[in-house]
């Protein structure tokens, strides 16, 4: 009878087929499954926090680094899912709530860099005042 465990032999380690975020080795179980979609959660809470609070002070390219932020945090709660399906559970809350944070990031920073790009051609649109640094739009927006 042999054991799992022990080496058949060989001295080469047990390499698995594919990489490792598909889930089909070892490291694959429900433990990351879990820890993927609560990891990505969080990290979605906090790129809206960001999105809604960062003064971007008319540099457009800071919507870029938000919007970077939301789509890894939607990355990393995705991972989740092939995991829970194998193991034969239902997906976590977490995973589509993420899902909805990071669109809603994506949505928000589209907009301020809309909004930063047309001010500094002189169209202004709604948006809070931290956006463009001032109480003003500023006449040289970086874009």
């Amino acid at each position: 009878m042999s054991d799992a465990r022990e080496p058949d032999g060989s001295e080469e380690p047990e390499r698995p087929d594919g990489p490792w975020w598909t889930g089909e080795d070892e490291v694959g179980g429900v433990g990351f499954a879990r820890f993927f979609a609560y990891t990505g959660l969080l990290m979605g809470i906090a790129s809206l926090i960001i999105a809604v609070a960062a003064p971007l002070e008319g540099d457009a390219l800071r919507t870029v680094w938000i919007t970077g932020f939301a789509t890894a945090s939607m990355w990393i709660a995705f991972m989740a899912a092939p995991r829970y399906r194998r193991e034969g559970m239902r997906v976590s809350p977490a995973v589509p709530i993420t899902m909805a944070l990071g669109v809603l990031t994506i949505v928000i920073m589209v907009y301020a860099f809309v909004v930063i790009a047309l001010a500094a051609n002189g169209i202004v649109l709604p948006a809070p005042a931290h956006w463009f640094g001032g109480s003003t739009a500023p006449s040289g927006v970086t874009v």
